[in-house]
């Protein structure tokens, strides 16, 4: 999990290539056991490379508004169903809202990559103290990271060519394209960059996110941090996402086809018409 570290690895000139284990956990030596058995034993028989880390739980919109229902959600936030809800996710970005997201399979491993994430626009740096202060309660220097489209790599990221880089597991020095547009999300000393490449074979609908993100803006790439609150495991459920949101900051959550908006005085509001 050390991403510097990873990074001065990839720089030695004894090295042609370095894979890092996405979840970095105890979990990896049964994967790395079973990786040597298959070698010793099976070699002739290749292995399929790893390719998205999307295998956790998903929650299909009649999960999702069955929480909605339980946890009376609709006398707190106005709920609506976009006809786009990656349309209407990116033009809140592009409006400089931070806009939390649940939805689709949950990661795997110790990395929040687009499914079970809060989003920003990165090139506002008052972005990250209002996520650190109002959100995640942690420590202004802990850096963010950005998503950034597979064919924007080249605009931000140095050397990106020689490594892989979809999980978030390395650092590499960043453009000056990059000091602009995404200011927010890296790191504030020495301006590196741990990023998710994003193809859109793996997620489309994250992917379609930062593609409109990028048509309004100009910005091929979003701030990315995991969705929780400081000392809380990252949201796995609707009814985690409806708890994080409920304790803390954030005002918008995309889960599945809903769009919540936080009501500034709830306790005073009806539930609309129509909504649940």
């Amino acid at each position: 999990m050390n991403v510097k570290a990873c990074q001065k690895i990839a720089a030695m000139d004894c090295v042609d290539n370095v894979f890092i284990v996405p979840s970095a956990g105890d979990e990896t030596t049964a994967v790395g056991a079973a990786v040597w058995a298959h070698l010793q034993y099976a070699g002739l028989q290749p292995l399929e490379p790893i390719r998205d880390l999307y295998l956790g739980v998903d929650y299909g919109d009649a999960a999702i508004e069955a929480a909605l229902k339980e946890g009376r959600v609709s006398e707190r936030y106005h709920i609506s169903q976009p006809a786009n809800i990656n349309l209407a996710v990116a033009e809140l970005l592009a409006d400089n809202k931070i806009v939390a997201r649940c939805t689709g399979r949950m990661e795997f491993g110790a990395r929040a990559l687009g499914n079970r994430s809060i989003l920003a626009n990165p090139s506002d740096f008052a972005n990250l103290n209002i996520i650190n202060e109002a959100i995640k309660s942690r420590d202004f220097w802990m850096p963010f990271t950005p998503s950034i489209l597979e064919e924007a790599m080249p605009k931000y990221i140095k050397n990106h060519d020689r490594i892989f880089a979809p999980y978030m597991c390395i650092t590499f020095d960043s453009t000056p394209e990059a000091r602009k547009d995404l200011k927010a999300a890296l790191h504030p000393k020495d301006f590196t960059v741990r990023p998710q490449c994003v193809l859109r074979d793996w997620n489309p609908d994250y992917y379609e996110i930062i593609k409109k993100f990028m048509d309004l803006t100009g910005i091929g790439g979003v701030l990315n941090t995991s969705f929780n609150l400081h000392g809380e495991p990252n949201v796995c459920s609707p009814a985690d996402a409806i708890h994080t949101l409920d304790n803390s900051g954030l005002n918008y959550l995309a889960m599945g086809s809903f769009l919540l908006q936080k009501r500034i005085d709830a306790k005073y509001c009806q539930p609309e018409a129509g909504l649940l």
